[in-house]
């Protein structure tokens, strides 16, 4: 039938309805309908949508389903956890002494290993109570054969956690899991304040810019970065740090100065490298605490901000070079050479 036909049809019954309001009413598709029928109407209209529900209305998934679907979620860590079951390294002890971590956990750091753990125990919560609601009983030891790979994984990852939780009172051990050794060989201690660097690591009490340190979120301040300049106690940071964001991973930019995370001294760089490593340090600080702020709700405090006294202390050391070139250049009234002219365009006061 035509659109304007059915229009002209429901316009019509509506007007019918209206004119005979004593006598009849109108339901959600316009029709007209006798008082002394609209309650079998109403009736019939709610077993017709039933049916159709029934029939065609969504279903929660089978035991068997969600079973399957867990399975195949987590197919490729079951089978590097089988892979370390079968090998020798992860039923017995190792050359130095300590037990292997499975190779499923050797690459995750904390922070990434609980996410892993929290989304598999929902997701097994999840298959028990289909399980549960399916078959009005409780989950047996027999029936969790089904998913024993499953509950060993996380069983895996729930040690793991347990082993290497960095709140536990005593330090870490390095040798507890390869993948803690491997992050651990970039390991400096600067100021009595442990900071985690990359594969290859730096010389203790080096200088340089770090760019895959993982600790907290720093806030940038002049005046506790001109304090932390060489030659200045950081006996202030002996103490470990205890903050909300231990576990957290920070990201850092790429630092294009070709002197940057080198250690070189800020007074052998040439005034355009001074100014390129300056501003890349200061907007990757920046980063840091606006993201420390939005995660947390507050700036980062002076224990917040020990993990990166290196980072730091190379901008404060940075920051004094530019100011004392400035200052003894304007001295002597020489003007600003090239390189200073560029410094001092791109950097804040």
């Amino acid at each position: 039938m035509d659109p304007d036909d059915l229009l002209f049809q429901a316009a019509a019954q509506t007007i019918d309805a209206l004119s005979f309001s004593q006598t009849h009413v109108i339901d959600r598709d316009f029709r007209a309908h006798s008082r002394a029928t609209i309650d079998s109407v109403r009736s019939l209209q709610r077993e017709q949508r039933n049916r159709v529900d029934d029939t065609y209305g969504p279903r929660n998934p089978t035991v068997d389903t969600v079973a399957a679907q867990l399975l195949a979620s987590y197919r490729g860590e079951i089978g590097l956890l089988e892979l370390s079951h079968e090998g020798e390294e992860s039923r017995s002890l190792s050359p130095s002494g300590v037990v292997t971590t499975p190779l499923v956990m050797a690459g995750m750091t904390h922070s990434k290993c609980l996410l892993f753990k929290r989304e598999m125990k929902q997701r097994i919560h999840e298959w028990e109570r289909a399980f549960r609601e399916e078959r009005g009983v409780a989950v047996t030891a027999h029936e969790k054969g089904a998913l024993r790979q499953v509950y060993e994984l996380y069983k895996t990852a729930k040690n793991r956690l347990r082993d290497n939780s960095p709140h536990s009172g005593s330090e870490q051990n390095p040798s507890h899991t390869l993948g803690f050794q491997q992050r651990q060989q970039g390991a400096t201690l600067y100021g009595g304040c442990q900071v985690e660097g990359d594969a290859e690591g730096e010389a203790p009490g080096s200088m340089g810019w770090n760019s895959s340190t993982v600790s907290h979120y720093g806030h940038i301040d002049d005046h506790s970065v001109s304090t932390g300049m060489p030659g200045s106690s950081m006996a202030h940071t002996s103490t470990p740090r205890q903050s909300q964001a231990a576990d957290e991973p920070i990201e850092t930019a790429d630092v294009s100065s070709p002197t940057a995370g080198k250690g070189i001294p800020a007074s052998h760089m040439s005034n355009e490298e001074l100014a390129v490593e300056k501003r890349n340090l200061k907007r990757v600080l920046h980063k840091f605490e606006s993201k420390f702020e939005q995660r947390h709700g507050y700036a980062p405090t002076k224990n917040d901000r020990r993990s990166l006294a290196r980072e730091y202390t190379r901008y404060g050391e940075l920051k004094n070079e530019i100011l004392r070139r400035s200052s003894g250049s304007n001295a002597h009234h020489d003007g600003s050479d090239e390189g200073s002219r560029g410094m001092s365009s791109n950097l804040p006061g």
